[in-house]
């Protein structure tokens, strides 16, 4: 009894974190203004006039249309792509002794082990119906989706007690074209506002997302709260386990 009271205890810390994390994501949401692309730079324009470039950080989210002149080729699927994640693994099998009741068993397990990954990601522009800005993406968490998973035979004989079968090519991507949801900070670039991570703070949001900012709101606000009714709930059930324990046991 009390040792399931104290990993619902446990449990109830960590919806608790979980809990936290979302509801400074909906926060961090809520505390920056989205702008059109035209917009973005007007604010540009009058704050470097009047400051200079090197006082110009600005949180900020926009919504638009990925567009790139120079853009990355897929490793396995050859699309158009802004940003993948390419990840190669040695698919084998594997023969697994074990002694039972003085009798060995044998049996073949399918395993894999990674022998490369591999990350690009390019600047791209977003483009709206007011213009377009560029989008410096080193540092952002991108949204990734699945582009190609393909496994290529190259069967090899018995080596010992494994033998290859082949190698899985797993690549995931953000394509051009798609409608993307930025959140970051706009900075002077060469004299040009360019959306990228922010230059001092670390802990300032810089996503790349496939939702939309109220897609992204009502995720996190949900999670947040489930976590945090999670993390009562586990609580409340662990101390009193805890204590009818202890209460038993004197």
């Amino acid at each position: 009894m009390i040792v399931g009271g104290v990993l619902l205890l446990v449990l109830a810390v960590i919806f608790f974190f979980v809990a936290r994390a979302n509801a400074g994501k909906l926060q961090a949401l809520n505390a920056v203004d989205t702008y059109d692309t035209a917009t973005l730079s007007a604010i540009h324009r009058r704050i470097t006039t009047a400051l200079g470039a090197n006082d110009f950080a600005q949180p900020c989210e926009v919504m638009g249309v990925i567009e790139s002149v120079s853009p990355l080729t897929g490793p396995v699927s050859g699309q158009t792509l802004v940003a993948y994640l390419y990840t190669t693994h040695r698919e084998y099998e594997e023969r697994i002794t074990t002694q039972e009741s003085g009798r060995s068993t044998t049996r073949i397990e399918r395993r894999s082990e990674q022998l490369e990954q591999n990350e690009r990601r390019v600047p791209f522009t977003i483009r709206d119906d007011t213009g377009q800005v560029l989008v410096v993406p080193d540092g952002a968490k991108i949204d990734l989706i699945e582009t190609a998973n393909r496994f290529v035979e190259t069967p090899q004989p018995w080596t010992g007690a494994t033998r290859t079968l082949g190698q899985r090519q797993f690549e995931r991507g953000l394509e051009v074209g798609a409608r993307v949801f930025v959140s970051g900070t706009a900075i002077d670039q060469n004299g040009q506002v360019v959306i990228a991570r922010h230059p001092t703070n670390s802990k300032q949001s810089f996503i790349i997302s496939r939702k939309s900012e109220h897609e992204l709101a009502n995720s996190a606000a949900t999670w947040a709260r489930n976590m945090r009714y999670a993390a009562i709930a586990s609580g409340v059930i662990g101390l009193a386990l805890v204590l009818g324990g202890v209460l038993m046991g004197g």
